[in-house]
This record gives structure tokens, sequence and C-alpha cells, in this order.
């Protein structure tokens, strides 16, 4: 893994203006605090003035054996790392389910030690991570990125205490079965703008938008650590 030694994210005298709406993505935004980026240890720019997540994607792992974690835990540390991810496992990529396993529980620990919630990406491994999840029974959120399965999988993930975050493309029973204080809205790759896909969610559960952007804004400071980070969230 590159060195991680030259990362330092300067801290933000802004934190007054921050209105999140987005808890995933992968672009920037006009305004970097509407939202969490998303980023790989080694892609994340010292300049960035926003707030990020950060974490090793099963996409990407090799079979270096050479990872530093204690140097991965020094970087998201930061105050501005708000969360952990996306970690995760993933049955149709490349990488060495093993390996993925060991990626997934160092970054599960360290986010348990950090107090920072959990990002997670799965594909056909939602046993597996509800096993996982049991097992290590966290007091952080485990939030399902980009959830796209039935209503029937997503009432056994929020039975099991996860939280789901639905993005550009979603099953509708899904979205409405889901609890508003389990609920986020994310971009995650999609180029549509969040408040789009507010207007849509709102559309979908036959609620106002504002009252939507309202309760996930709060599910969003109830997760974080911001205080925990010497951050206070206005309202």
């Amino acid at each position: 893994m590159p060195s991680l030694g030259w990362l330092r994210i300067r801290s933000c005298s802004l934190i007054g203006a921050m209105e999140l709406l987005d808890i995933h993505t992968h672009r920037l935004y006009n305004n970097p605090h509407e939202a969490i980026l998303n980023c790989m240890p080694w892609d994340l720019s010292p300049h960035f003035k926003g707030y990020c997540s950060v974490g090793f994607h099963p996409w990407y792992l090799s079979g270096d054996k050479s990872k530093n974690w204690e140097e991965f835990k020094k970087l998201v540390s930061q105050p501005q790392v708000l969360a952990i991810g996306e970690s995760g496992l993933d049955k149709l990529t490349t990488a060495d389910w093993k390996l993925q396993e060991e990626a997934f529980l160092k970054q599960a620990e360290i986010a348990s030690q950090l107090n920072k919630p959990l990002i997670i990406h799965c594909v056909k491994s939602f046993n597996e991570i509800i096993r996982y999840k049991k097992e290590l029974n966290p007091v952080v959120a485990w939030v399902i990125h980009g959830f796209r399965g039935k209503k029937e999988l997503a009432k056994q993930l929020l039975d099991h205490g996860f939280y789901l975050s639905f993005g550009e493309k979603y099953q509708e029973e899904s979205l409405k079965g889901t609890p508003l204080d389990r609920l986020f809205i994310e971009t995650d790759e999609s180029e549509v703008d969040i408040h789009v896909l507010y207007q849509r969610a709102a559309i979908c559960l036959r609620m106002d938008v504002e009252d939507l952007i309202k309760k996930v804004q709060s599910n969003i400071r109830n997760i974080l650590s911001y205080r925990d980070n010497g951050f206070v969230l206005p309202g």
C-alpha cells in the first residue's frame, strides 16, 4: 500500500455552513459540505476541504500483505473523515475472498475503535455481512450503501440493525418499507443531482421533500461522531 504519511487533512472552520445531504458519493460537489466523498486511502488529496469516508474497496484489494493498518487508522482518525469505507464483500469480483474478509473485518474493527460508521459495499454476500454483524455486535452504524435489493432482503437487514442508503436505482417497495430513521440518500457514481434523488424518493414515500431532507439530515447527525471529532452541526 502506498505510504499515507504525506496525507494531512486541514481542519475546516466552516462547520456552521454544513448541510450534509449525500452520505456517499464518488464525485466532487460544488459545495463539498453537502456530501461525504468516498476515497481510497491513496486517492485522498491533502488539499480537499470537505468531508469524506476512506476505506479499502473489495474491488481493489490485492495480495499485498504490507498494508499498514496503524497508518490507515491514523489517516481515518482525521476529523474530516466521517466514516470508514466503503469496505465490504463482493462475490463477483476477482479479489481473493479471504483477503476481502480480512480487510473488511479490520476496517470494521477500526470503525468501532474510532466510533465512526462503516459504509458497506455488498454483492451476493449479505448472509456473511449479517453473520459478521451478529458476531461483532458493533456499537457504530453499519450502512449498506446503494441498496437495490427486494423488500424481503431490506426487512432482513433492518431486523439486524442495518441502515440502508438508496441511490439512483432501487426497488420502490424496499424504500417504502425502510423506517425513516434508518434511511439515507446517496448519489454514489451517478451524475443525477442529489436534490433530484430526494425529490424522487419523496414522491415514492408520499411526503414533502423538505421533511425528507430534514429527517435524513437528522439521521446523519445521529450516526456520525461530530461531537467526538470536535464538530457540532447546527440545529
